[in-house]
């Protein structure tokens, strides 16, 4: 004898604690088996581009620090050699050079909480994700 089961929808976000990067799922179930599912993404938009309409090109930095929040510095970057290369800039090759080092560092710091909180949610809780901050702040403290 088989038991009938009908569909049921589980939403998933957009605040759940699983989602690093705020999004929502919708998901359409048949008991354990997945039927469909909706993402909806777009929760962190803020409408950068028309703020960045009114302002100068040095008042939309901090604007790119929210396009990704564990790697603020390296959204800085991206947009300054957008505006260096638009309007002819050249940069010192020094400045050049700390900008790759300051990145990696970044890009380090930003992959140690997405390996803590990959560790966390795989059911290791709270220590090693605890270490991962620490080490990431260790990193953050040079800038």
């Amino acid at each position: 004898m088989t038991t009938a089961t009908e569909p049921y929808v589980l939403n998933i976000g957009p605040q759940h604690p699983s989602t690093h990067g705020v999004f929502r799922l919708r998901v359409v179930m048949d008991g354990e088996r997945i039927q469909d599912m909706d993402m909806v993404v777009g929760y962190l938009h803020r409408s950068m581009e028309k703020l960045a309409e009114e302002r100068t090109y040095t008042q939309n930095i901090p604007f790119t620090d929210r396009a990704d929040y564990l790697a603020a510095m390296s959204g800085n970057l991206g947009y300054c050699l957008a505006v260096e290369m638009l309007s002819g800039v050249e940069v010192p090759e020094r400045a050049s050079y700390l900008r790759v080092i300051f990145a990696e560092l970044q890009r380090i710091a930003s992959h140690s909480m997405a390996n803590g909180t990959f560790v966390n949610d795989a059911g290791a809780w709270q220590p090693p994700l605890m270490y991962m901050f620490r080490e990431r702040e260790r990193i953050l403290d040079l800038f």
